[in-house]
């Protein structure tokens, strides 16, 4: 069995061609081609997208979230941020009540003032 030949097309000259170093460059070249116009395509679908919302300084500038402690460590902090939001807060409230008041007694004096427009007919 072992004189018998395994393909017909290999004894016949030009049906049998083995792979050269050329076909293998030829092959690559082909494969790169494909790559690179399915990378082109890629880069055209991205372009062809609308832009993002925002502009290109809220965009890179946004907060990126920073590791934190957990546990005892963070409370400490988060409080510490909190009573200083709070206290900012009560200063804005109580700046905004003050301007109310100031213009409310405001108002009561101008209606203090007023002419008695009824006493003026009468003569």
């Amino acid at each position: 069995m072992t004189d018998r030949p395994t393909s017909v097309a290999k004894n016949v000259e030009g049906l049998h061609h083995e792979e050269s170093a050329l076909d293998r460059a030829r092959a690559l070249r082909d494969q790169f081609a494909r790559a690179q116009n399915d990378n082109q395509q890629q880069k055209d679908r991205q372009t062809e997208r609308p832009p993002a919302k925002g502009s290109q300084m809220v965009r890179e500038d946004a907060p990126a979230l920073k590791p934190a402690p957990s546990g005892p460590m963070r409370q400490m902090a988060d409080r510490q941020a909190s009573a200083t939001k709070l206290g900012k807060e009560h200063d804005t409230a109580a700046a905004k009540v003050e301007a109310a008041r100031k213009a409310q007694e405001t108002f009561k004096a101008r209606q203090g003032k007023t002419h008695d427009h009824d006493h003026d007919r009468e003569r």
